[in-house]
């Protein structure tokens, strides 16, 4: 069983590959190398866990594991296999060296489960196929690679090179082409969003061209074989470090200062007695999605009452206006406006770099992703939908503040994709699924239209009315404005001027309301409700007729990117309102 991490903290997880036969001299260079790599992230990362997750094999895994624990960075052992088969690939000494590695405190261990083959057990299948689906979980589980590499190609599955370059998307699984790798230095920083190794180069014990004299660099795959070398820390991977530290530090002082509320839990929606999702690392989910959505509702609420302070000191820039013009000539009136035009700017300029708009709508995307990720991981099919390539495809992680999240999901990737679910246990989970899930959101979504309908039509009434209104006093004025120009009301007011200040007091309020709508977005938040209730009927009504799983599976499958693509334009759409795109140049 894999022990869960229970805690709201959102690590970055560095995921490390190497040779088994480094070169003697290299040792220490080495050692030094990945010293220094880790100052680099921990300078980066001062309120954010450091993790490493490392296959423990001979050479280079376990001088990286010995580096990184030595300055109190925890590790995360994946072996391929059970260690009693794995310890056929070490001899004495480096069994020992492992075993003693394992039993320090800051080690977890997790033992990948073989995929589920025919004859699929560690005796009776090639260890080639073991260890390249512990390649696949580095791949999958890595915010960054760490490679001690030769930087040459391997045609072997499973090895350094294999890694480096799968992860870099240079060379799929099936295209395991081997040509020589070109490599070019950066031009300028490396701007991307694409994944990035970090290469400390080596040579190979028995090599004879001794230590490799290249200094280390990060990688980027920009063509086929071919590599792009940068020796700085390229500066978008420094911003969304400093982004995701900034998160979780943010999360523990809102939290110390009891400025957050408790937070929602998905667990605790399950049915009374739903069990069977040991391993699932669902606690690791919850605990993501109850910080993302504590801290969305928290920004949330700041947001709005901004959003609301601005409608109001708009509406009484413009009532002070009117009173001016046809009430009033007071001085006091003139300084009422002053006060509140100064203010408002000042607000604005004081407020703008806090971000709450963007922080709630990027916390917003977090809880969302992480909420169709509990209930697809508790599926079964979680690894079919992966949030990270739906992330790229919508473009929300190119913008402002969103890079950075992909870190937060890959921290919840599952250890172990290929542990058995008993039937009896996986038509469980699939119970929980439909009603905690499905049947819920489908009841959220129908209430939300609903309540979004009802509150369109009174509005669309109320605007109606204003309009009406509007139009017979202009028609007033137009018909009667000689006749009322010289009857006088209270206080000595020409009747004429009440009539002109109660048009435009009507077309100030009407304008405000407008301007306070449009900056809530109702109208998107109508559209993206009505979206996911048609994508959650629609599941719904195909899984009242499927009874075979794999079928199921597909329906779960298709609704978790529908559901998650739907979040992001939502959010891409709530972003422009406060940030309109680049124009054409």
């Amino acid at each position: 069983m894999v022990e869960a991490f229970l805690c709201a903290d959102s690590p970055f997880i560095v995921g490390v590959s190497g040779h088994r036969d480094l070169h003697a001299a290299d040792l220490a260079p080495l050692r030094a190398a990945v010293g220094d790599f880790v100052q680099q992230l921990k300078r980066r990362l001062p309120d954010t866990s450091l993790r490493f997750i490392i296959g423990m094999a001979e050479g280079a895994d376990l001088l990286v594991a010995q580096t990184v624990l030595d300055l109190d960075v925890s590790v995360e052992a994946v072996l391929p296999m059970p260690l009693a088969a794995y310890a056929e690939d070490f001899d004495a000494a480096h069994l020992a060296a492992l075993k003693a590695l394992l039993a320090r405190p800051g080690v977890r261990c997790v033992e990948l489960s073989p995929p589920a083959e025919p004859g699929g057990t560690v005796a009776g299948m090639a260890r080639d196929a073991l260890y390249s689906n512990l390649t696949e979980t580095l791949i999958r589980r890595s915010c960054l690679l760490l490679a001690i590499w030769d930087g040459r190609p391997s045609p072997l599955p499973g090895g350094t090179a294999d890694t480096v370059l799968r992860y870099l998307g240079v060379r799929t699984q099936s295209d395991p082409v081997q040509e020589k790798i070109h490599y070019v230095a950066a031009g300028s920083d490396i701007d991307t969003v694409d994944r990035l190794v970090y290469w400390a180069p080596t040579a190979r014990a028995g090599d004879t061209r001794g230590s490799d004299e290249r200094a280390a660099c990060y990688l980027r795959g920009v063509g086929d074989h071919t590599l792009e070398t940068q020796r700085a820390m390229p500066a978008q991977l420094a911003h969304q470090l400093e982004a995701l530290n900034h998160y979780n530090r943010e999360y523990r002082q809102l939290s110390d200062r009891g400025r957050l509320g408790t937070p929602d839990s998905l667990l605790a929606s399950l049915p009374a007695g739903a069990g069977g999702h040991a391993g699932l690392m669902l606690e690791d989910i919850d605990a993501q999605y109850g910080k993302a959505d504590t801290l969305a509702m928290y920004f949330q609420r700041r947001s709005d009452r901004l959003f609301l302070l601005f409608s109001v000191m708009a509406f009484t820039m413009g009532l002070a206006y009117l009173i001016y013009e046809k009430i009033t000539e007071s001085r006091v009136v003139l300084v009422i406006y002053l006060m509140v035009l100064l203010s408002s700017l000042g607000l604005y300029y004081i407020l703008e770099g806090r971000r709450w708009f963007a922080k709630h709508l990027t916390y917003r995307a977090i809880a969302e992703t992480m909420r169709a990720k509990f209930y697809l991981r508790l599926g079964g099919v979680d690894h079919r939908v992966d949030a990270w390539e739906v992330l790229a495809l919508s473009g929300i992680d190119r913008f402002r503040g969103f890079g950075w999240i992909g870190y937060v999901l890959t921290g919840v990737e599952t250890a172990d994709l290929h542990v058995a679910a008993s039937p009896a246990a996986a038509a469980q989970r699939s119970d929980c699924v439909e009603q905690s899930w499905i049947e819920n959101q489908h009841r959220y979504f129908t209430g939300k239209v609903a309540r979004l309908k009802k509150s369109s039509l009174r509005i669309k009434r109320l605007r109606n009315t204003l309009f009406v209104v509007i139009l017979l006093v202009i028609m007033t004025l137009f018909l009667f404005g000689e006749e009322l120009h010289g009857v006088r009301v209270a206080f000595g007011m020409l009747l004429s001027n009440l009539l002109t200040f109660c048009m435009g007091f009507l077309a100030v309020l009407l304008g405000v309301w407008e301007l306070h709508q449009n900056k809530m977005a109702t109208r998107e938040l109508l559209w993206q409700y009505q979206n996911q209730l048609r994508h959650f009927a629609r599941a719904r009504a195909q899984l009242a007729r499927i009874t075979t799983p794999r079928h199921r599976d597909r329906v779960l499958v298709d609704l978790g990117k529908d559901s998650l693509m739907e979040s992001y334009l939502w959010t891409i759409h709530r972003y422009h309102r406060e940030h309109e795109p680049p124009g054409a140049s």
